[in-house]
């Protein structure tokens, strides 16, 4: 179709209209524009591009993310939420990189699409506002994010984030897993039991094959006076032996009595048979002498317990 400079200069206008530069074509041919101008200025090399069946980028420019999310949010239709990684980084955690599909929930049947992972559930939660952005509250944000990601290490960190830098209760991360995969039941069992960390889960592990009582988890342990002497990431009460997952040592435990084994996550990770067996025989050694006078109370969040660098980027999907 032939257009003058001044209907050029106005249809490139049009992008100001639209969050993001994201319009569906109907929202276009609402104003007016043919459904022959639509088509020319999305040809390969044109001015506009169609990003998802219907959802039109009124930009030549490769999409950015926010871009792909808006287009997530209109093809998914009025309502929907933004769920998953994407709805983590906008909730201020960084567990995992925002890459590969949108993950949106909505009451409506969605086409599937590469480009968008779309939910359908009965009834939507109350959504938050996020920069623009209707978000799926942190919870189900972070259960959606464990369901899709790559793998168990990948889920526990997700989870555990947002319990412990989120301030998520593991009991709404458990109303929102009603239909979970046994990985993600898993670590909300782990979290139940108050492991706080994925080194931490690690240790549970080691646990699960040696004949000891299960510990309590993130302790601080005090004098009868109730001076700090130490954190215990597992503490065990009758034979006063703590387990600390970390290189740095705490001379005040030791000095009070108590039988101190710091492993790193290193260890946990790539030895746990060897650290198995430096647990077994930390645990004799407590057993062989009187258990020191302490007590303990439930340790705050520690801001600097190790966990497992960002994982790379889910691949893009065109």
């Amino acid at each position: 179709m032939h257009t003058t400079n001044r209907t050029t200069i106005s249809l490139d206008a049009l992008a100001a209209l639209f969050p993001h530069h994201v319009a569906t074509a109907s929202d276009l041919l609402g104003l007016g524009l043919p459904q022959e101008e639509l088509s020319a200025r999305c040809r390969p090399g044109g001015p506009w591009q169609r990003v998802l069946p219907g959802i039109l980028l009124l930009t030549g420019k490769p999409p950015s993310r926010p871009q792909l999310v808006q287009a997530a949010l209109r093809y998914a239709g009025p309502g929907a939420q933004l769920t998953g990684a994407d709805a983590l980084q906008l909730h201020g955690m960084r567990a995992v990189p925002a890459a590969g599909p949108v993950q949106v929930l909505t009451t409506k049947p969605v086409e599937p699409t590469p480009r968008v992972r779309a939910a359908r559930v009965r009834r939507l939660p109350p959504p938050v506002l996020r920069k623009g952005f209707l978000t799926a509250p942190l919870a189900r944000a972070a259960v959606d994010a464990a369901r899709a990601s790559p793998d168990e290490e990948a889920a526990r960190a997700v989870l555990t984030g947002a319990v412990c830098r989120g301030g998520v209760r593991v009991a709404e991360l458990a109303r929102a897993q009603s239909r979970d995969a046994e990985p993600v039941k898993q670590i909300l069992r782990e979290l139940a039991e108050g492991v706080r960390s994925v080194p931490q889960a690690w240790a549970r592990a080691v646990l699960a094959d040696l004949p000891l009582p299960p510990p309590r988890w993130n302790v601080e342990v005090r004098t009868p006076e109730g001076v700090p002497l130490g954190r215990a990431d597992a503490w065990w009460a009758r034979l006063g032996l703590a387990w600390q997952l970390s290189s740095h040592p705490d001379h005040r435990l030791t000095a009070a009595g108590v039988v101190v084994l710091r492993t790193t996550p290193q260890e946990l990770r790539h030895a746990p048979h060897t650290v198995a067996q430096a647990l077994s025989e930390a645990a004799t050694q407590a057993q062989s002498r009187p258990r020191p006078p302490v007590s303990t109370t439930p340790a705050p969040p520690d801001p600097t317990t190790p966990q497992p660098p960002h994982l790379p980027p889910q691949r893009a999907h065109p």
